[in-house]
């Protein structure tokens, strides 16, 4: 018998995927009305064949191998997590906690990581000068949003370094690109004045420019070829090396619609790559499952959904082949849907499960970073505008709790069914007494609970199994449970302790339904770990 056979799972019954589950009042009423109606014998029947049917699925045990012998699969940047703050929360900066202490505490707790202040409003940005003032907001027809050009005040610039200095992240700044003059040419005055700002004050930047720039004329109604786009970041490059930011990272050229059947995506990013002299780092591209205004509940844990990422990160592989390169990618802007995200989806429980599984999938594939949309704004937020975090932030802070750079191959059969679980050494800071130790996490989202067995040529007798499981009471939930207790910050914004249950490695290991999974194998020596 599993240790969790008549444990807290029971209390995790999702009978309404779109809802909260029943009150006990509100069933007992409806067993009492049954009882007394003609089809008792009826209900009975289907109550003993759906336990019968649970049962057997429970009872399936999927066995997770990991051979401690084997070499590491990637090493990915130790800011593989981090997080975006969109351009558009520039225009209002009263509405923007970058001064906020609770804010910047809940930004520390996700350090190390880069925040990339960027997207669409980015290319309407000018720095420290007096516009024209404008009576007619522009506004895109994607999602409704400001498009009008505004100005960013030194004063605010600053006011967002500092929050990114104070908080132990990483700034990556997005220039306006459609700043152009009458031939086409990108015009950089408005770029030198501000990385020679940034510079005078000794501020440590790294850079990108433009935001889905092959999504331009849908947007803006105006184009830039990727050929030109690739002399521009060439330009930027020797701009920044001339500055004193020759050791900042210069990322590009955020590319979206990456799966698409014309291809838009990847035919952009083949030719800005083979028009590119070395000027980049790292290629960049935007990822999202679904259309915010569309998507369901059902969505958030259909196994077809989480498939398209492996499908678009082998399109950017092939489309960096195709450019005759040999560069890493950045998945530089990605949440569950596009528009702002799902409301009412994207900032709660559900989300976690898209989330937790983009993590693991990409660094098992070797992407290197990976900027979640957003910390704060709009409704895929981890942060809500209360600057209280909501579940994916808590998800993600457990990734940085546990989760190292080293990643591990893992033998899952069902890796792109409803269990799917990734590999990585332990977190450095997560080891007991410098004992090393993997750990596996993933997700459940089948409705039935699951069963697995975790095998291995390591030594059984000298290890133990630390649990951490994330549930909530229903899937629309704001709330989440680490074993069955509401996760909630100390009143001084510290963390709480995050409790295991610790189980024999022998024994097996039970998923609740719609569950998410830290799960360290404390003991388990994997040679490439020591590396």
């Amino acid at each position: 018998m599993s240790y969790f056979d008549n444990n807290i799972w029971n209390r995790n019954q999702y009978h309404n995927i779109e809802g909260k589950g029943r009150s006990n009042t509100a069933i007992k009423s409806l067993v009492i009305f049954i009882i007394t109606g003609s089809i008792f014998s009826l209900l009975f029947m289907s109550i003993i064949i759906w336990q019968l049917s649970h049962y057997q699925s429970s009872s399936k045990i999927h066995t997770i191998i990991l051979n401690v012998a084997s070499p590491l699969t990637h090493k990915i940047s130790k800011r593989f997590l981090s997080f975006g703050l969109d351009s558009s929360l520039l225009r209002n900066m009263k509405h923007f906690p970058v001064r906020d202490d609770r804010f910047i505490n809940l930004a520390h707790h996700l350090s190390p990581a880069y925040v990339r202040v960027g997207g669409t409003s980015a290319d309407c940005l000018f720095f420290n000068r007096t516009l024209p003032i404008i009576f007619e907001k522009f506004i895109n027809p994607i999602d409704d949003g400001d498009i009008s050009n505004f100005t960013l005040s030194t004063d605010d610039y600053l006011a967002v370094y500092e929050f990114t200095n104070k908080a132990g992240i990483r700034m990556m700044f997005d220039l306006n690109v459609l700043i152009r003059g009458s031939d086409g040419k990108w015009d950089d005055t408005n770029a030198k004045e501000i990385i020679n700002f940034s510079k005078g004050r000794d501020m440590i930047v790294d850079w990108q420019m433009g935001n889905e720039p092959n999504s331009f004329r849908h947007v803006f109604n105006r184009t830039v070829s990727a050929k030109q786009l690739a002399d521009d970041y060439n330009h930027l490059r020797m701009l920044l090396n001339n500055m004193g930011y020759m050791s900042s990272i210069l990322v590009g050229p955020e590319v979206n619609h990456i799966g698409d059947e014309n291809r838009m995506g990847e035919l952009y990013a083949i030719e800005f790559l083979k028009n590119d002299q070395n000027s980049i780092n790292y290629v960049t591209w935007h990822q999202y499952y679904l259309n915010g205004r569309e998507a369901t509940t059902k969505d958030f844990v259909n196994p077809e959904v989480f498939n398209r990422l492996p499908i678009q990160i082998d399109r950017i592989k092939n489309a960096i082949e195709e450019a005759g390169q040999n560069i890493t990618m950045w998945m530089s802007e990605t949440s569950s849907a596009y528009g702002g995200g799902a409301p009412e989806l994207s900032d709660k429980f559900v989300a976690g499960f898209l989330w937790l599984d983009k993590l693991g999938y990409s660094a098992s594939t070797g992407v290197n970073v990976v900027i979640r949309q957003s910390l704060f704004g709009g409704y895929y937020a981890m942060v809500g505008p209360d600057l209280n975090p909501n579940p994916d932030w808590w998800v993600s802070v457990m990734f940085k709790q546990f989760v190292s750079e080293k990643v591990l191959q893992l033998n899952n059969t069902n890796k792109f069914g409803t269990l799917r679980l990734y590999a990585h050494c332990t977190a450095e800071n997560a080891l007991i007494n410098r004992v090393p130790s993997v750990t596996i996490y993933g997700v459940n989202i089948d409705s039935k609970s699951v069963r697995i067995s975790l095998r291995g040529n390591y030594d059984y007798k000298s290890s133990k199994v630390l649990l951490y499981i994330l549930t909530a009471d229903y899937l629309k939930s704001r709330e989440i449970r680490l074993n069955g207790d509401i996760l909630t910050l100390n009143s001084d914004g510290s963390l709480p302790p995050f409790k295991p249950i610790i189980i024999d490695p022998a024994y097996i290991i039970i998923l609740p339904p719609f569950s998410m999974a830290f799960i360290i194998l404390h003991g388990a020596n994997a040679q490439a770990c020591a590396a």
